[in-house]
């Protein structure tokens, strides 16, 4: 029995990986570039704000210089529960909407919004955080991909703030690596990517997934979730940037990383049973490929098992030679580094790759104990 266990358990580890290996490489190809659209279609963007005044002038300063029709976009406020002078910032400069009751966490705040001021006959909403960057062609860029027929789109999510803190250049290397390894090639492969809680953008079809009660902490997973169950088509933007900041503290990464792990997992025991439903209706791996995302543990999770069953295979014939498991291990470890030559990462962050592997590590605790996170945080800007 003991032999038969082991023997399934280093099945399903080696298919895990080489599974992610092969998904991977559809993101090495340069991205396709989407044609231009009429880009006369109407564009609502929010901007869920609180306390957020530190920040929010910056991309206030973005949303005006933008190179889309004035008549065709409207920027909207939203400032929640503020005790600052968020609103008196924003004032003038874009619609403001104060709620000032309510449960916690960007979901609830945009279904009750929209509740509130419903979308227009084909408009289209984007969702940015307060502290976000965009360049002057961000709204054009997701109204092409509205125009050229999907359903919602994901902006690349970058980073402003990389040289802050090594946990800003490790969060950093982080997203410019899965940008590629996992976003890019699920476009590629014709799947949805995921969400990445700001800079997304819903056409009148998929905004219906903002109106539907909250479930779990981690609306962006949510949302994916739910769009890959309704057969909507999600583009991937990866020339369209918005720059958020990574936490530079350890203390508000960890609380950060709690809250969505503790999410993710809410969403994987909501949604597993409708998005195996869809793959068989929709006779797509798509939404399997997401359940596999949303369960899977992460990159450094699986190294050190890899590393603990080649460490195993010295001391019993019960388990693959050692070699192979180094090998899976060493995979692992090196694999993003290709995608981040290929992104072109500049040299002064290639160099502090290991501040990568040690924030991985730092997520196995936080894995463990995240099933106990049941309250929103909100992650403070400056």
């Amino acid at each position: 029995m003991i032999r038969l266990l082991l023997f399934a358990f280093q099945v399903t580890t080696a298919a895990l990986a080489a599974y992610n290996f092969v998904t991977a490489m559809w993101g090495l190809p340069g991205p396709e570039q989407l044609p231009s659209g009429p880009r006369r279609r109407p564009i609502r963007a929010v901007i869920p704000a609180h306390n957020e005044q530190e920040v929010l002038g910056g991309l206030l300063d973005d949303m005006e210089r933008q190179d889309y029709q004035a008549e065709f976009l409207r920027t909207v406020v939203l400032a929640d529960r503020c005790t600052d002078g968020t609103v008196d910032l924003a004032t003038g400069r874009a619609e403001v909407v104060e709620r000032h009751h309510g449960p916690d966490g960007k979901g609830p705040l945009l279904s009750w919004y929209l509740s509130q001021d419903p979308l227009t006959a084909g408009e289209a909403l984007l969702v940015l955080d307060a502290d976000n960057r965009v360049e002057e062609t961000f709204v054009s860029g997701m109204a092409d991909a509205f125009d050229a027929g999907y359903d919602a789109a994901q902006a690349y999510v970058d980073t402003s703030n990389p040289d802050e803190s090594w946990l800003a250049t490790a969060g950093a290397l982080s997203y410019w690596a899965s940008n590629r390894m996992v976003q890019l090639a699920r476009h590629r492969l014709g799947w949805n990517p995921d969400l990445g809680g700001t800079g997304s953008g819903f056409g009148p079809e998929a905004v219906s997934v903002l109106l539907t009660a909250q479930e779990s902490l981690t609306e962006d997973q949510e949302q994916s979730a739910r769009l890959a169950a309704a057969g909507l088509r999600v583009a991937w933007l990866h020339e369209n940037r918005v720059r958020d900041q990574k936490p530079a503290r350890l203390g508000v990464a960890l609380q950060q990383r709690a809250r969505w792990m503790s999410g993710r997992r809410q969403t994987r025991r909501q949604n597993r049973r409708r998005l195996v439903g869809a793959a068989w209706k929709q006779r797509s791996w798509g939404p399997i490929d997401l359940l596999i995302r949303q369960t899977q543990p992460g990159r450094t999770f699986m190294v050190l098992v890899a590393v603990g069953l080649a460490i195993g295979a010295l001391f019993t014939d019960l388990l693959w030679p050692w070699w192979v498991w180094l090998g899976v291990a060493a995979i692992q470890v090196v694999l993003p580094m290709a995608f981040l030559l290929r992104e072109r990462v500049p040299a002064r962050y290639l160099v502090r790759y290991p501040l990568l592997v040690i924030f991985g590590l730092l997520w196995v605790p936080v894995r463990l104990t995240s099933a106990r996170v049941r309250g929103w945080y909100h992650t403070p800007h400056s």
